[in-house]
């Protein structure tokens, strides 16, 4: 959760008798302390709009010669010694957040770049969309990601649709594809492990949902 601080300096006009108020300054407070990864799959800490990394058994603050460190002992996570680098940037704790998103959504889906991208941007202010990565560049970090990840890409034609090894497993190392016909034409694809005909062979009655038809 993150609170909004608005510190406002009040007016009054002797004439009207009335009083009118100015923003005097604008702070963010991130509260939630969360853990997110760098764009080296290193873990950062996120604790009252700054960024730490891990040091040993305890966290520093990222910017350089920065003294400021935080301790976390599995239920409370506190800083413990001043900064003595700049005030929080929230514009940067937002870029942060948002690369973080997108590495996470690229490897753990099949949503199209565009779509992962967008989807992330509309959380943005407009301050921090202002600075961060240009979307070519943010689309080659998607594609990167996937390729290393070795996910297939989005097919656009039954010939294309190749099914990587480990994708024809399941987490146990049960088989799971059990049938491709691999005809480009009328591509039949049939999914199931072990233990899932098992249980179907033991109900007496199947109840039976699902799309009929697929178009590419």
């Amino acid at each position: 959760m993150i609170k909004i601080r608005f510190k406002v300096k009040w007016i009054k006009y002797k004439k009207t008798n009335s009083y009118k108020f100015r923003y005097h300054s604008l702070t963010f407070q991130i509260e939630a302390m969360s853990i997110i990864l760098s764009s080296k799959n290193k873990d950062q800490l996120l604790l009252d709009g700054l960024l730490y990394c891990r040091d040993r058994l305890v966290w520093q603050c990222i910017k350089d010669k920065c003294k400021d460190r935080a301790r976390f002992d599995g239920n409370i996570c506190e800083a413990y010694k001043d900064h003595t680098c700049q005030a929080a940037n929230p514009e940067e704790i937002e870029k942060a957040i948002y690369n973080y998103d997108i590495r996470k959504k690229a490897a753990n889906s099949h949503d199209p770049p565009r779509l992962i991208i967008q989807e992330a941007r509309l959380k943005l202010s407009s301050d921090a969309a202002a600075i961060i990565p240009q979307y070519t560049a943010t689309q080659r970090s998607v594609q990167r990601i996937r390729k290393d990840n070795d996910i297939p890409k989005e097919p656009t034609s039954y010939a294309e649709i190749v099914i990587p090894v480990k994708f024809q497993l399941t987490s146990s190392n049960q088989q799971f594809l059990l049938y491709d016909n691999n005809d480009n034409d009328n591509r039949i694809l049939i999914f199931a492990s072990p233990d899932q005909l098992d249980l179907l062979n033991r109900c007496e009655v199947w109840h039976c949902d699902g799309t009929f038809a697929v178009r590419i």
